[in-house]
């Protein structure tokens, strides 16, 4: 029985008149249960589904996904990255190294549900530095994204559905009160920043000096709403660490998240100084 008759046979016995409803009504109902109902569900789930000490799963994969298969995370990451790299990611280093670029997951820890995201080390210092540089460019160009819903002339065939209906598009505009054009080349020139020069320099840094580690960090603390990131630094961690025993292992690696921000700071010090630099032609300061 795979993961979707499991959630069925559980939500027949909790609700009396499941099994009455029909596909769009039951997920009209999923969405009107309370965090607290679709928590308790999902982790009575998890414990029916889940693999290994701590009832682990990946939600990137649907209900065939053998954890069992793999005798660490570090060859199942492989495995991604060489799917990846077959069907044409440009972005991925021409080796082998870690790709882990964010996948779902979930487990139980201390009888409590946890919903997480396993990811490289590069990749979440460099989403928290580009994340800082957006607000940077703001405090350059004040402006403001306005968003616009417009109605689509023709029906489609709905993917799910295979009935037709009016789908709707978003359309941006951004308003930087005369600056608009100045704007629009200080955004061109530090995307190209950051996937040429800022992404590759935070890799290296990982490399040479975040050897081995792991990091959790815990962003929702909620019980029935909480998000844990589970960071890599290398393939070194992803081998040390298996499917069976996820938490002990991870443990076993893991520093002190306070590293991590300043870390970050140093290389948000170290962008704002190379843009200040090679777009306005101010001084540079080093990593």
């Amino acid at each position: 029985m795979d993961r979707k008759d499991i959630k069925e046979k559980i939500l027949k016995k909790r609700i009396q008149f499941y099994t009455k409803l029909n596909n769009e009504e039951k997920n009209e109902l999923w969405s009107l249960l309370s965090d607290y109902e679709i928590y308790s569900i999902n982790l009575k789930l998890q414990n029916r589904v889940g693999f290994g000490n701590n009832k682990f799963s990946l939600q990137e994969f649907g209900d065939d996904f053998d954890m069992f298969k793999y005798k660490h995370l570090k060859e199942w990451d492989k495995e991604q990255y060489i799917y990846q790299k077959k069907h044409g990611q440009t972005h991925l280093d021409d080796s082998y190294k870690i790709y882990l670029f964010g996948d779902w997951c979930r487990f139980v820890e201390n009888k409590k549900l946890v919903y997480g995201m396993l990811l490289s080390l590069s990749s979440y210092i460099f989403e928290q530095v580009t994340d800082n540089l957006l607000k940077f460019e703001n405090e350059l160009y004040p402006h403001k994204i306005t968003t616009t819903s417009k109605k689509c002339k023709k029906k489609q065939a709905n993917p799910l559905t295979k009935k037709k209906e009016y789908f709707y598009t978003m359309d941006f505009s951004t308003q930087a009160y005369g600056r608009e054009n100045e704007l629009k080349e200080l955004k061109k020139f530090i995307r190209k920043f950051e996937y040429e020069i800022l992404y590759p320099k935070i890799k290296k840094y990982v490399a040479t000096h975040l050897k081995n580690r792991t990091y959790r960090v815990v962003d929702k603390k909620d019980t029935f709403d909480n998000f844990h990131q589970f960071l890599f630094s290398d393939k070194e961690a992803l081998k040390n660490c298996t499917f069976e025993n996820f938490l002990n292992d991870f443990n076993a690696l893991k520093r002190d998240t306070r590293d991590l921000k300043q870390i970050k700071k140093k290389f948000v010090r170290y962008s704002k100084e190379y843009i200040l630099q090679n777009h306005f032609k101010k001084r540079k300061l080093s990593v």
